[in-house]
């Protein structure tokens, strides 16, 4: 009897329970009576009768009008109201508890019927039609009835006929502002034919306004300029720019710079004091810092303002941009103030969050020199100012047409250490940790250098897996580098006119590669680089010396005896110099809102070309230095990659790569850290890293013993194809499709089937496919790919489609073919 209840009790709590979850899943349980549960709305385009088809940008249209619509619905995840849900599944709180949490923090109210606001809405969708050309658009919303107590909106759009430009007039006098703007005409964002938009006319408004900033009005601003539109024309418009009438005479002037004054010690606690001091003149500017920070010179490339020159925003941004890319300032603000009288300097004081007023009194340094005396070298050129005061008859009384620039500067924390912790898991059974810790001074020698010394170390070692090869290892390094905020070159004053910094990389690093009962691995290196960011897409590094030293020592027999199976083991830890240089060029233009974006990348790296002329042959044939040969070759990559966004959270990618690498003289491959490699999580995803080529070669010992798995070759080929959906929250998947290859310059009797030939290279094109799920957390990208080959290159010809050999139920096939990555980031 006892089993019994306890049976019956168990019955009727899980019906309780299920009872509980089925009436909290219902979605319009806390609707009040009279209302609706909102559940969205949709827009319904009527297309005009002269169009007769839907415009070039109904997309972007119908997504502008979804954004304008209110209500939102609620919240959804995977299609399900969860937020909803548990909203429904509490009561109305009395205090803290499960229900306050089920109401006020995890759940969400239901959005009502009585919430929409159709009329205002209609008449929001109208203007946004009005807005892009459509100025007999009407809009009219309807209510649509689901259940008993559900409901959703449909507006119904009927454009009519869209309006074009026929014409642009610049309405504008023989002033040096008209005569400015009317230059600047064909470069116009207003294009004759063009379908009206006040986007456009708005992109009109501020082209001129940075265009007449870029000649000396600083106090132009876009609500100066009136564009009027007169559509009384059968279908077009014509739009008359001109500046408005009550635009204030500073703004039609333009200004010149006085004195530039830097404060690299401000600070919001102590601004009083942090803009006091000596001002020191150093090439045409003033720095002002008591704590002496900084050299003068650290400023020398960075300050693109200077006196005595027409004020230009292009100087302007271009200043502050590079001197918050010097990486020793967290805040950069500048304040300028008209000039009353050019003969005063107003050197020291000031704040940048209040308006500067003029200091007529006189100010002495230490040494009792008199600041407020113009410099005998300086001589101000004052004929713009005669002439405007000329052109405006001397109505009003103006200030003198110059501009003083005060820029303060907030430097970070001189010194930081920073300590980073990694973990790793790979599929054949290693796990992994390393720890590095960086030291850093941003301001070395008060020079805005960074000096960044680093110690690494990290262990390997293997859990599970006996048979898939490798052994424990573990990893030590060190590294020195100091970049400075200029170009370090023989030829002097070298500044190239750019927002970012150009910069010089030296660094010396020692890296120590040990696995256990096989080898240790030393690798000395030195390299001296330029970077330089072109433009906001385009980037430059070159490493005119970039030098690796390569010594193996403590081999075992072990290892001897991998070599014997697998002499390509060999080349991996050669004794060698690597004596060369590299140059990458990248193009990245990606943005959230653009619908084709670009990645395009390429790389030369040359080794041992200048050495090869110099130093002669030995007996032996080779060329030797400090009696180790040094690597000889020729390697370039090329990379294109294009985002093409389909829509709301969709996005279709596609890469393609090509590496090329020619060894001659000393080397007959290329060195190992220089060969290529495909297979793995960013590569072709259905293959094991380094396990796939060269070419149609393939050594089955590598899945089954303790053969390193390190195949490598001088030519790759890599294509990737992935779709990418946004699911819901930090979740999105993808399915992708991979096909490529490697292949070696050379047959290697010990590899059939590995060299690469024009004629026949297709058929050694490996081919594999899966699905992904990716969570993104805006910090770090957490990624899952289940891949598996569809073509596999090592299998005689006429079996390499394996399509009819795809067995999910059976688990040896699922051992073999179905590869997971788990990987950080995208691949591509």
């Amino acid at each position: 009897m006892r089993k019994v209840n306890s049976h019956i009790i168990i019955c009727c709590s899980l019906f309780c329970l299920v009872y509980l979850v089925i009436s909290s899943c219902s979605t319009t349980r806390t609707v009040p009576e009279g209302d609706r549960l909102y559940t969205g709305s949709e827009v319904k385009w009527i297309t005009d009768s002269i169009a007769k088809k839907r415009p070039k940008d109904y997309s972007s249209l119908m997504e502008g009008m979804d954004k304008r619509i209110r209500p939102n619905r609620n919240r959804k995840f995977l299609g399900m109201p969860i937020k909803l849900w548990l909203y429904n599944l509490g009561n109305e709180p009395k205090g803290k508890g499960l229900n306050y949490l089920l109401r006020k923090k995890w759940g969400e109210p239901p959005v009502l019927l009585s919430q929409a606001k159709p009329d205002y809405t209609s008449q929001v969708l109208e203007e946004y039609l009005v807005d892009n050309g459509y100025f007999q658009a009407g809009v009219t919303s309807a209510v649509k009835l689901s259940g008993k107590k559900k409901a959703s909106m449909k507006y119904t759009a009927t454009p009519n006929h869209r309006y074009t430009i026929k014409s642009v007039t610049y309405l504008t006098d023989s002033s040096a502002i008209g005569k400015t703007v009317t230059y600047t005409k064909p470069e116009s964002s207003l294009i004759i034919g063009a379908n009206y938009s006040l986007d456009s006319i708005k992109a009109e408004r501020e082209r001129i306004h940075a265009a007449l900033k870029e000649q000396g009005y600083y106090y132009f601003t876009p609500d100066y300029l009136l564009v009027q539109v007169d559509s009384t024309n059968s279908g077009t418009v014509d739009l008359f720019v001109k500046i408005k009438d009550n635009t204030p005479l500073a703004a039609l002037r333009p200004y010149r710079m006085h004195d530039i004054v830097l404060f690299p010690d401000y600070s919001l606690d102590n601004d009083s004091a942090s803009t006091q001091g000596t001002p020191i003149r150093y090439k045409g500017i003033y720095i002002v810092d008591s704590a002496h920070r900084f050299k003068s010179s650290a400023f020398d490339r960075s300050v693109f303002l200077r006196p005595d020159s027409l004020y230009r925003l292009s100087s302007h941004n271009i200043t502050l941009q590079r001197l918050i890319n010097l990486g020793v300032f967290k805040f950069v603000k500048g304040q300028f103030s008209p000039v009353r009288d050019t003969s005063v300097h107003n050197l020291v004081g000031g704040s940048p969050n209040v308006t500067s007023t003029r200091d007529s009194s006189r100010r002495r340094d230490a040494s009792g020199r008199n600041l407020n005396r113009r410099d005998s070298t300086y001589s101000r050129d004052t004929s713009q100012a005669s002439n405007y005061r000329a052109m405006v008859n001397n109505r009003v009384a103006l200030d003198s047409g110059w501009l003083d620039a005060k820029l303060f500067l907030t430097p970070y924390k001189r010194r930081s250490l920073q300590t980073e912790l990694r973990g790793t898991s790979k599929s054949n059974g290693f796990i992994g940790s390393q720890i590095q810790i960086t030291a850093k001074n941003r301001n070395w020698l008060h020079s805005a250098a960074l000096l960044e010394i680093g110690l690494r170390g990290g262990l390997e070692w293997q859990t599970g897996n006996k048979n898939a090869g490798g052994s424990n290892s573990y990893g030590l390094g060190a590294e020195v580098a100091v970049t400075f905020p200029r170009f370090i070159t023989p030829f002097r004053g070298l500044n190239i006119r750019t927002p970012y910094v150009p910069k010089t990389r030296i660094s010396a690093s020692y890296e120590l590669y040990s696995r256990a009962d096989l080898y240790n691995l030393n690798a000395y290196t030195l390299q001296l680089q330029y970077l330089w960011q072109r433009t906001q897409y385009l980037s430059h590094i070159f490493a005119p010396v970039a030098l690796t030293y390569v010594l193996p020592t403590k081999t075992t027999p072990a290892y001897d005896s991998i070599l014997a199976n697998d002499p390509s083991q060999r080349n991996a830890i050669e004794k060698q110099f690597i004596l060369g240089g590299n140059y990458t060029i990248t193009y990245n233009n990606q943005q959230a809102n653009r619908v084709h974006s670009f990645y395009l990348s390429g790389n030369i790296d040359i080794s041992g070309n200048i050495a090869g002329l110099i130093i002669p042959k030995n007996d032996t044939g080779q060329k030797t230095l400090l009696g180790n040969s040094f690597a000889q070759y020729e390697r370039f990559t090329a990379e294109a990659r294009h985002y093409w966004q389909l829509g709301k959270g969709k996005q279709w990618v596609n890469r393609l790569l090509l590496g090329y690498g020619l060894p001659y003289g000393n080397s007959s491959t290329l060195p190992f850290v220089k060969q290529f490699f495909t297979g793995g999580s960013s590569s072709i995803r259905a293959f094991r890293a380094r396990t796939l080529g060269p070419g149609s070669y393939h050594n089955p010992a590598v899945d089954t013993s303790a053969l390193l798995a390190n195949e490598a070759g001088d030519i790759k080929l890599e294509f990737n194809s992935e779709l990418r959906v946004h699911v819901a929250s930090v979740f999105n998947v993808a399915a992708f499709v991979d096909a490529g290859n490697i292949w070696l310059q050379k047959e290697v009797p010990d590899k059939p089937g590995s060299k690469f030939a024009f004629n026949t290279f297709y058929k050694d094109i490996a081919v594999g496919g899966g699905v992904g799920l990716r969570i993104d957390a805006s910090i770090v990208v957490v990624r899952l790919d289940l891949a598996i080959p569809f073509r596999i290159p090592y299998l005689p010809e006429n079996e390499r489609w394996v399509f009819d050999k795809i067995n999910f139920g059976d688990p040896d096939w699922r051992k073999k073919n179905l590869i997971l990555n788990i990987a950080i980031g995208y691949p591509f």
